[in-house]
């Protein structure tokens, strides 16, 4: 049987020998990516939302969407209904959550006709059991901006609170 060598780290070409680099050294010589910082976005830094439930362009219904009583891990979705209450065509840009756990999904179309509304599907996914706040900011021409909060908190399973306490008798101030 004949014996096998172990192949050579050296490859010739064009009669030069060149040896494998480790890829340990070409990973210090390659510079690693710079973070960059997050665009700024005008709207949101340069306006003020303090509107609640209807400015005089857009009316929000519900004013606040609450979350109460979720489960950890599962999706709870609600509706928010955002309508021209104006006499003319308005164009609104929804400024989304700005935190991770409130996703939002709607179709716009050009312009909102007066009477007619944009449907957007608010989504809750939390990933522990905490308090979580966050708000979507409509914003139309000139001042007429709009805030609609949302608060999302754990509350306890009505189902599995128990009908009677006995509270034991203590003096008073103890």
């Amino acid at each position: 049987m004949d014996e096998v060598q172990s192949a050579s780290t050296d490859i010739t070409v064009a009669r030069k020998t060149f040896r494998k680099i480790p890829s340990v050294l070409l990973g210090s010589l390659v510079e690693e990516p710079k973070k960059r910082p997050a665009v700024p976005n005008h709207l949101l830094e340069s306006k003020i939302y303090s509107a609640f439930q209807r400015s005089k362009v857009v009316r929000a219904e519900p004013a606040v969407l609450h979350y109460g009583g979720y489960e950890v891990g599962k999706h709870h979705q609600q509706t928010l209904k955002l309508t021209n209450i104006s006499a003319n065509a308005i164009n609104l840009h929804i400024i989304p959550p700005q935190t991770m756990y409130f996703q939002i999904k709607y179709s716009k179309a050009h312009r909102l006709v007066p009477g007619l509304s944009y449907v957007v599907t608010v989504d809750f996914c939390p990933d522990e059991w905490r308090y979580y706040y966050d708000c979507i900011r409509i914003h139309c021409k000139g001042d007429d901006n709009l805030v609609v909060p949302m608060h999302a908190y754990p509350a306890m399973n009505v189902v599995e609170f128990p009908t009677f306490i006995n509270l034991s008798d203590v003096s008073i101030g103890q």
